[in-house]
């Protein structure tokens, strides 16, 4: 199962699911891409969602969008 993460750092939310990340220890299991340090990430995330609204999970090539849903996700899959 491929698990890529689109965030930015100045993002309340995109925080909230990266503390989630370390706490449940899976940073080393999902590729973290931020979308403001690689513009190809951002059109990426437009292509995929329409929107550059993160955080957006994707789990192979289908989007999670939102902070709780997201969250809630790792938790069921790395807990």
């Amino acid at each position: 199962m491929e698990l890529e993460l689109y965030f930015y750092n100045e993002c309340g939310f995109s925080q909230s699911v990266l503390n989630c990340m370390a706490n449940l220890h899976c940073e080393d299991q999902i590729t973290k891409k931020n979308i403001r340090e690689n513009p190809e990430y951002e059109k990426e995330l437009i292509t995929l969602c329409g929107a550059k609204t993160v955080p957006v999970l994707v789990i192979d090539g289908k989007p999670l969008r939102g902070s709780e849903e997201i969250s809630q996700y790792l938790v069921g899959k790395f807990l």
